[in-house]
């Protein structure tokens, strides 16, 4: 069974079956834990809102661009981690979700599931992998979807993105 630990009681587990599931750690010593969320749940709620919000912006993206590519991945972490932080409210206790929501050490964990679980190729995961492993410019970039949730307006998904890619190009980011 392979474990990704997201904090020191929450984890993803991939079973014998090889499907992946979001497990709280109730004692570790006695090996009990519940099971809050099947991930591919999360995958299909937030691929869907995701192809939503790729619409809006299909006249804006440049295709096969490294900063669309990483746009839409952020863009991911953060519904990946809004469904997961919905789903876990009663289900940890009040200072561990607060925290949670605090930093953003849910979203860096989130960030490399994806990068191991996304069909990407070797050059896309080679470049997301830098991203991702410059916490300060992780940290920075992904302010930008810290109001993201399913069902934002048309508008300010393109404002958004025009922001982030304005940022990108301003600090010369991934150019």
């Amino acid at each position: 069974m392979e474990k990704i630990k997201l904090t020191d009681n929450l984890f993803i587990y991939r079973d014998e079956n090889k499907k992946d599931r979001l497990v709280y750690i109730v004692d570790l010593s006695k090996d009990q834990y519940r099971q809050i969320l099947n991930m591919k749940e999360v995958e299909n709620n937030v691929n869907e809102a995701v192809q939503k919000y790729i619409k809006f912006l299909n006249k804006y993206i440049e295709k096969n661009s490294h900063k669309n590519m990483l746009f839409i991945f952020l863009l991911k972490v953060k519904l990946y981690e809004e469904y997961i932080l919905r789903n876990l409210l009663g289900h940890l206790l009040f200072n561990e979700y607060e925290q949670l929501m605090k930093d953003n050490r849910l979203a860096y964990y989130i960030a490399r599931y994806l990068l191991n679980k996304e069909v990407l190729s070797e050059r896309d995961k080679f470049f997301i992998k830098n991203f991702i492993e410059d916490i300060n410019t992780f940290r920075k970039l992904y302010l930008y979807f810290r109001d993201i949730t399913f069902g934002m307006p048309k508008d300010y998904i393109i404002n958004l993105y025009e922001r982030f890619i304005f940022t990108l190009e301003a600090e010369n980011i991934l150019i």
